[in-house]
C-alpha cells in the first residue's frame, strides 16, 4: 500500500480518528496480480466521512507478461472489493493497550485472524465488556472500512452467535466507538 505521494503506507500515515482507539490513512493507492489472469490492478482509494467507509475513487489495469490481453472477459474476473478488503488492514492503525499499537496487518496473527484465538474466546465469554466492545469496534471497523459485512466480521472474529453480534454492535455504537464508521446493508439506492 502506498500513499498518494507513492510512499510505503506506515503508521504516521493514519492521522484520521475514527472511533476510541482505530486511526486510518485517509487516501492510499494499492496494487496487486491475480494468480489467475496476467492483469495488474491499482486502486486509488479515499475515506469517505459521507459513506464512512473507504471508497474506490479510480482504477487501473495493465497486461503482466507477453501472454497478458484485458479484455472484457478477463475484465470481469478482477475483484475489485477483494483488492481493498486485503488493503485495507494495511492502512489502519490501532492504539490499545491490549491489542498493541501499529497497523492492523501487523498485529494480525500467523492465522490470518484480526483478534488471536485466545483474545476472541476470553471476549465471548467475557460478554459485552468495556474491553470486549474495543475489539468489536476494531473487527466492525476493518470489515465496514473495506465495504464488507461487519456483522457477520464480528460474528467471525470472536466466534459468536450474529444476534449476539448485533446486540453487541448496537452497544459499541452506543459507547462511541464506532463515530466515523458506517455500513448500510443491502442494495444501496442510485448504485452507490
Amino acid at each position: 500500500m502506498r500513499t498518494p505521494d507513492g510512499k510505503q503506507v506506515s503508521l504516521a500515515d493514519a492521522t484520521l480518528p475514527i472511533g476510541r482507539t482505530l486511526r486510518i490513512a485517509p487516501a492510499f493507492t494499492a496494487v496487486a496480480t491475480a494468480a489467475d489472469i496476467s492483469v495488474e490492478t491499482t486502486i486509488h482509494v479515499a475515506y469517505s466521512p459521507d459513506f464512512g467507509r473507504y471508497r474506490i475513487a479510480a482504477s487501473g489495469h495493465q497486461i503482466v507478461g507477453p501472454d497478458g490481453e484485458i479484455t472484457p472477459s478477463v475484465l470481469r474476473r478482477i475483484r475489485l472489493g477483494e483488492l481493498l478488503a486485503a488493503a485495507v488492514p494495511y492502512c489502519v492503525a490501532v492504539s490499545d493497550d491490549e491489542l498493541g499499537h501499529g497497523i492492523v496487518r501487523d498485529l494480525v496473527g500467523a492465522s490470518g485472524r484480526l483478534l488471536p484465538k485466545w483474545m476472541a474466546d476470553t471476549a465471548a465469554h467475557a460478554g459485552p465488556t468495556r474491553d470486549t466492545l474495543e475489539l468489536v469496534q476494531l473487527a466492525y471497523g476493518v470489515a465496514a472500512l473495506a465495504g464488507q459485512p461487519p456483522m457477520q466480521a464480528v460474528a467471525a472474529e470472536l466466534g459468536i452467535p450474529t444476534r449476539t453480534a448485533t446486540h453487541w454492535i448496537a452497544r459499541a455504537r452506543q459507547a462511541g466507538l464506532l463515530e466515523g464508521i458506517t455500513y448500510t446493508a443491502g442494495r444501496q439506492p442510485k448504485g452507490s
